[in-house]
């Protein structure tokens, strides 16, 4: 795929949506997937990854596999000497939130003890009720809220975006996938990732790798926000210093301070 866009100011990045677990979803599919792409994200920059397999009905629905195999993956990734610092998380897709306890949510949220958040998948199909509903519940038990890809959700600007307003104004903070803004994921989802780049309302950019051509590469994503029209710091911020404050300093269940 042709990345062909200004270069950024290299800078240790932070990777928060990565499908690096192996053989657990449709991500990585045995352990060399798995150092394959850690090896790739280290050579471009990245000093962290969350690793984030979905956490859903039709793919892992007991987290505690999570655990385990993050177990394993964080050895082998020492073993191989690959200088990438590993955080356990997840995906999670909305429907599945009523049926989790409270230590399997912590088990796949990130950040620190009271500034905790998990990554909640956004619905191809929009951020309808039933989303808001789940989000709500995620935040009376205690957690922030980062969408993953919202940008890929249908329809989030039509009828005055009202599904991404509400997130917003209850706190949620968004990830986009730096892939969308280089048009890889379509027509809409590029312009809905140029709308929300547009309008500073992107918290972090990931890869949300896979085997093939979604790669682990987040200079793409810097590269791509610059050629799209930001300047070179927020182009830098938004994969390096925004997804950092995200995993070291957590958000809280309400709105968090923007990130500058």
């Amino acid at each position: 795929m042709a990345t062909d866009f200004p270069m950024v100011s290299p800078a240790p990045r932070t990777e928060i949506h990565c499908h690096l677990l192996p053989g657990v979803d449709d991500g990585a599919r045995d352990l060399g997937d798995s150092l394959a792409m850690a090896a790739v994200a280290a050579a471009d920059g990245t000093a962290t990854i969350v690793v984030t397999p979905h956490v859903r009905a039709d793919f892992v629905a007991d987290v505690s596999i999570v655990t385990q195999v993050f177990a394993e993956l964080s050895e082998a990734v020492a073993r191989a000497g690959i200088e990438v610092e590993l955080h356990r998380g997840g995906e999670l897709g909305h429907d599945l939130i009523g049926r989790l306890s409270q230590s399997e949510l912590e088990a796949i949220a990130v950040g620190p003890p009271g500034r905790r958040w998990l990554l909640v998948e956004a619905p191809f199909e929009g951020l309808d009720h039933a989303f808001g509903a789940a989000t709500d519940e995620l935040r009376a038990r205690g957690f922030g809220i980062v969408i993953a890809h919202p940008e890929r959700a249908s329809g989030l600007l039509e009828d005055e975006a009202h599904g991404l307003r509400r997130e917003l104004e209850e706190g949620s903070l968004l990830q986009v996938n730096h892939w969308s803004l280089t048009g890889a994921h379509g027509a809409e989802a590029e312009a809905a990732a140029l709308e929300l780049l547009g309008r500073g309302l992107i918290d972090a950019l990931a890869s949300d790798a896979h085997p093939g051509w979604r790669r682990p590469t987040l200079s793409v994503g810097a590269a791509a926000a610059l050629a799209a029209g930001a300047d070179a710091r927020t182009a830098a911020a938004l994969v390096a210093e925004r997804p950092s404050r995200l995993v070291r300093e957590g958000i809280s269940s309400r709105a968090l301070a923007p990130l500058a």
